[in-house]
């Protein structure tokens, strides 16, 4: 009790941006980190998941994006509950990536060094892998690449409304059928882009109407925002 109201003073007399870091040093947190020279659409990236649903994303781009522009690229938003409760319940499912993980079969493809971090106040692990036989790890992997995916289209359909408006179409389409195949996740993160497509009178009809479509999918049923319980 005693404690609790120390940190309570404490925080009264921060300001508010250190009162955020501290909460959220406090805060449970999935990281999960991405590094490979011939990585495509990214060469290295992270994405950070607090337990409370924001979510932070910074990463290199390769050279054959938009524009060949290669500057890191960051990117805040908040995680959907389900995906948010996915990861966690599967952080804890994997002991917090207490263990090893990693196939360690010979004649597996490099596709890239993958790194999942669980970090709070009582827990910490972390496990390093090319591919793994374990499915919630692949569930995990699958998952965070979606995210990378969605955030690396929310770039290209920046560029291209810029510079590009009649290759919006195609770009749309690839989007549209990485969603449908799982590959890309959490939409919402580039509905700002996808709205402003879809509102804009000079853009092709076609255009529009798959931006719509897309902004469409969004929509869900509302789930209570619970944080669950960690270690």
């Amino acid at each position: 009790m005693r404690l609790r109201f120390a940190f309570a003073i404490v925080l009264l007399v921060l300001p508010v941006s250190a009162q955020q870091e501290a909460a959220s040093a406090v805060q449970p947190s999935v990281t999960f980190n991405f590094d490979w020279s011939q990585g495509i659409p990214w060469q290295t990236y992270s994405i950070a998941v607090q337990a409370d649903g924001n979510t932070h994303f910074q990463g290199t781009p390769a050279p054959d994006g938009p524009g060949g522009d290669t500057d890191p690229f960051q990117q805040d938003f908040t995680m959907s509950e389900a995906n948010r409760s996915k990861i966690f319940d599967l952080a804890k499912k994997l002991n917090y990536f207490q263990g090893d993980f990693d196939s360690h079969l010979k004649r597996i493809a490099q596709t890239g060094s993958k790194t999942l971090e669980y970090k709070s106040v009582t827990a910490h692990g972390s496990a390093t892998y090319n591919w793994s036989q374990n499915a919630d790890v692949q569930e995990l992997t699958r998952l965070f690449l979606a995210i990378a995916n969605t955030l690396d289209y929310g770039r290209k359909l920046t560029f291209q409304y810029r510079f590009d408006k009649l290759g919006m179409d195609t770009r749309l389409k690839e989007l549209e059928d990485l969603r449908a195949n799982h590959y890309a996740e959490e939409l919402k993160a580039i509905a700002p882009i996808l709205r402003k497509i879809a509102d804009d009178p000079n853009m092709m009809h076609i255009s529009r109407q798959t931006a719509q479509q897309l902004l469409r999918s969004l929509s869900g049923p509302s789930q209570p925002n619970e944080t669950p319980a960690q270690p």
